[in-house]
């Protein structure tokens, strides 16, 4: 059964950008802050679903209609990706930064931390989940956490059951697009009052069995050249970003 809930009832002050055929919501890491910290003091039973957009998921998006539906059906899409940052100025109606989904990450686990709530991660294998719970709750030890591997079928009850029981505030899902999207669309009405994230590979991050890239690469806005230098396993996923650029300038001659 996919979702029917309805979306949390958002404020939103800046006009949204459009990139290819995804509205990004134009705005900082502070005000994503913000925006999440007002929904969990806002008495609510909607869910808040968080889409951090990179040129493969967007170019993956143009291709796969039913990805972009769920997608399009995030309360926030953020520009996680130079790419995008770049389309959108190209286009003439540029975004005020790139916000990335693992320093989103990090902002809500200072929430939590702070307020005393509750996370759950879904993905990775059980050894590596298990390790980056164990490495968040030393630095945010005020927070509750609970994890499970993300190998199994978007439908598996057993694991909805598994969360539900928890009640967490934050669920952040890393199994990768487009499944962990899949995931969270199929799913999100099981679960009340509750921010959720596809975080692609943050969790192997947190675990610290893959690096982030250096402060200078990411300062230099190459953190994507980077990650598929140390991770020969995303070189593919590279062909996706000419073909992307390619739609950008043509959307750009369109004047659209």
């Amino acid at each position: 059964m996919e979702s029917t809930q309805q979306s949390y009832p958002l404020e939103k002050v800046k006009a949204q950008v459009q990139v290819l055929d995804i509205q990004f919501d134009n705005v900082t890491l502070l005000d994503m802050r913000e925006n999440i910290l007002r929904y969990m003091h806002t008495p609510t039973p909607h869910n808040l679903f968080v889409v951090t957009a990179n040129p493969e998921i967007v170019h993956y998006a143009s291709e796969e209609p039913m990805y972009q539906n769920i997608i399009t059906k995030a309360d926030y899409i953020i520009p996680d990706g130079t790419g995008i940052v770049k389309a959108a100025k190209i286009l003439g109606h540029p975004l005020q930064e790139r916000v990335p989904g693992i320093e989103v990450m990090e902002q809500c686990l200072d929430i939590a931390d702070i307020e005393h709530r509750k996370v759950f991660l879904l993905g990775a294998t059980s050894p590596v989940v298990e390790k980056a719970a164990r490495r968040i709750k030393r630095q945010y030890p005020n927070l509750e956490i609970q994890t499970h591997h993300g190998f199994i079928d978007i439908a598996d009850a057993e694991v909805v059951d598994t969360i539900r029981d928890f009640n967490p505030d934050f669920i952040f899902v890393g199994m990768g697009y487009p499944k962990q999207e899949q995931w969270i669309q199929h799913n999100r009405h099981h679960f009340d009052h509750t921010m959720m994230m596809g975080v692609g590979g943050s969790i192997d991050v947190f675990s610290g069995e893959v690096k982030r890239a250096p402060y200078i690469w990411r300062a230099l806005n190459l953190e994507w050249v980077y990650r598929g230098i140390t991770d020969i396993k995303r070189i593919h996923r590279f062909k996706r970003i000419p073909k992307f650029l390619w739609e950008v300038y043509k959307q750009a001659l369109r004047g659209s």
